[in-house]
C-alpha cells in the first residue's frame, strides 16, 4: 500500500461557526468528515442545515472512472460554490467502512479532477466536497471507486479455424477466464509481413471477409478490459479465404507511369493468388477513369507492362490511365487507382564502345557492346558506323557512315596500308541518337 501524509489541521475556528453556537443553534460535524479535516467540525459549513450556508447539498452526478493512465472524477456544479475539495482514501476491502483515512488530494474550481498520482492497480476510494467564498462546505458526495488499471488480462485461449469459404475466415476462441470486455483480432500473411488489425467484437466468434482471396493468413486474438489493457495474443492458426471460379482478382498496382515525347509506359503489379489471364488498359481525360465506358478501353494484353507510341499534341499529356485483371474464369478485378503519367522530353541512349578491331585484306572487322534499354528509355533499335581517314572522327567529318542492326560490321572495298578511324552511335526508337563511341583505329593490308 501507498504512505499517505496526514494533513495539518486547522489551527482556528471559524469565527462565524463561534458566533452560531453561542446563539444557540444546533447543528451536528459530518460523521465522515476526513481525519485531515476535523478542526473544521466547528465551521459553519459542516452544517448545511444553517440557514446562512448556502450549499445544502452535495454535488451531484458524482463519477470515478478507471483508466491505464489516471482516475477520472466529475460531478455537476454548484452554483453557489467557488471550489471543490477532493479526497482519497486507500480501500482496502469491499466494504464501505474498509478504507483507510481520506486526504485532501487536490482544491479545483471546476467540475473534474484527473488523479494520476496514485499508485497503479490500488484501489481507491474517492468523495468531494463543495465550498463557497465565505468558507461554507457542502456535504460530501457518497464515496465512489477506481483504480488506476495497468493489469492486461489473460490470453484468449483456443482459437480455433471454424470455417474458410468464399466469403472469409471464421474464427472461434474461449475466454481465458480473464475480464476482457472486448477481443481485437490480427492477421499476418503466413509467409511474413506486417501484422495489422482487422476488427474488434464483444462475442467470442469473427468472420474476417476483408483478407485477400487465396492468401494464407497467421491470425492471432488479444483480449481487452475496460480500461484498454490488451492481453498478450492467444495462440495463431492459419485461414484463407477460397479462391472459387467466381472470385475476382485484386485490383493490379501501377507501379510505373511515363510519357517519354510520345512513347507511353505503363507497368503494374499483381497478386498471384487468383490467376489472372489478361489485362485491360484504359484512358480517359478525367479521373477516376471511367471503366464501364467501352470508348474508354485502349489495349488488352497478357503482360504486366503496356507500352505504346502516342499522338503529337501536347493534349497527349492529359490522359489518366486505369487497369483492370481479368480472371481465367472472366471475372474482373476493381480498377487500380487512375494515374497520370509523368511527362519528360525524351533522352538520347546512351553511348556503346567499341571492344574489337580486326583488319583484314582491303577490310576491317569492328565488334561494339549492346547497349540495353529499360525503365523509361526508349527501345535501341540499331548502330550507325561513322568512318574518316583522319583522326577524331565526329558525325560532321566523317567521310563514310552506316547503319546497322546488329552490334559488329565488315568494312570492305578499303585501300590497303590506309589508316582508317571508327566510331558508332547508338540509334532508339525515338529517332534520336546517342554521342559517339571512343574512336578506335585500323589498318587493312593490301
Amino acid at each position: 500500500m501507498s504512505q499517505h501524509r496526514h494533513l495539518r489541521p486547522a489551527a482556528v475556528a471559524s469565527a462565524a461557526a463561534v458566533v452560531v453556537l453561542a446563539l444557540g443553534f444546533t447543528g451536528t460535524a459530518h460523521a465522515t468528515a476526513p481525519t485531515a479535516a476535523s478542526s473544521s467540525a466547528a465551521r459553519t459549513g459542516d452544517d448545511p442545515d444553517q440557514p446562512e450556508n448556502p450549499l445544502y447539498d452535495a454535488p451531484d452526478s458524482f463519477h470515478v472512472e478507471s483508466g491505464r493512465e489516471a482516475v477520472t472524477l466529475s460531478w455537476s456544479q454548484l452554483s453557489a460554490a467557488s471550489a471543490y475539495e477532493v479526497y482519497r482514501a486507500e480501500a482496502e476491502g469491499t466494504g464501505p467502512d474498509e478504507v483507510g483515512p481520506y486526504e485532501l488530494l487536490a482544491t479545483v474550481s471546476t467540475g473534474s479532477h484527473t488523479d494520476d498520482t496514485d499508485d497503479p492497480d490500488v484501489a481507491y476510494a474517492y468523495r468531494v466536497r463543495a465550498v463557497d467564498r465565505a468558507g461554507h462546505f457542502s456535504p460530501y458526495t457518497e464515496p465512489r471507486r477506481g483504480t488506476r488499471d495497468t493489469v492486461a488480462p489473460f490470453a484468449p485461449r483456443d482459437l480455433t479455424l471454424a470455417r474458410e469459404d468464399e466469403r472469409g475466415v471464421t474464427l472461434t476462441w474461449r475466454t481465458g477466464d480473464s475480464d476482457s470486455v472486448k477481443y481485437v483480432l490480427y492477421r499476418a500473411p503466413s509467409s511474413g509481413g506486417p501484422r495489422v488489425k482487422v476488427g474488434a467484437t464483444t462475442s467470442l466468434t469473427f468472420r474476417d471477409t476483408k483478407g485477400e482471396a487465396g492468401l494464407p493468413y497467421s491470425y492471432e486474438v488479444r483480449g481487452v478490459d475496460a480500461v484498454g489493457n490488451e492481453s498478450e495474443g492467444s495462440d495463431r492458426v492459419t485461414g484463407t479465404r477460397t479462391v472459387t471460379a467466381g472470385t475476382a482478382p485484386k485490383a493490379p498496382t501501377v507501379v510505373n507511369a511515363a510519357l517519354v515525347g510520345r512513347r507511353l509506359t505503363l507497368s503494374w503489379s499483381q497478386s498471384p493468388y487468383v490467376p489472372v489471364s489478361s489485362y485491360t488498359v484504359y484512358r480517359s481525360r478525367t479521373t477516376p477513369v471511367d471503366v464501364t465506358d467501352p470508348g474508354n478501353r485502349l489495349a488488352t494484353t497478357s503482360r504486366e507492362e503496356y507500352s505504346a507510341q502516342v499522338g503529337e499534341g501536347a493534349d497527349e499529356r492529359d490522359y489518366y490511365y486505369a487497369v483492370v485483371a481479368t480472371s481465367r474464369h472472366s471475372v474482373a478485378s476493381p480498377a487500380s487507382a487512375s494515374v497520370r503519367p509523368a511527362y519528360s522530353e525524351p533522352r538520347p541512349p546512351r553511348a556503346t564502345e567499341i571492344h574489337e578491331v580486326a583488319p583484314g585484306a582491303g577490310s576491317v572487322r569492328i565488334a561494339w557492346y549492346v547497349t540495353p534499354s529499360g525503365g523509361d528509355e526508349a527501345p535501341v533499335t540499331g548502330y550507325r558506323v561513322y568512318r574518316s581517314t583522319n583522326p577524331g572522327v565526329t558525325k560532321e567529318n566523317a567521310e563514310f557512315s552506316k547503319e546497322t542492326s546488329g552490334s559488329e560490321y565488315v568494312d570492305r572495298g578499303l585501300t590497303g596500308g590506309t589508316t582508317y578511324y571508327y566510331a558508332v552511335a547508338v540509334l532508339d526508337e525515338d529517332g534520336l541518337e546517342s554521342a559517339l563511341s571512343p574512336e578506335v583505329s585500323a589498318t587493312p593490308s593490301g
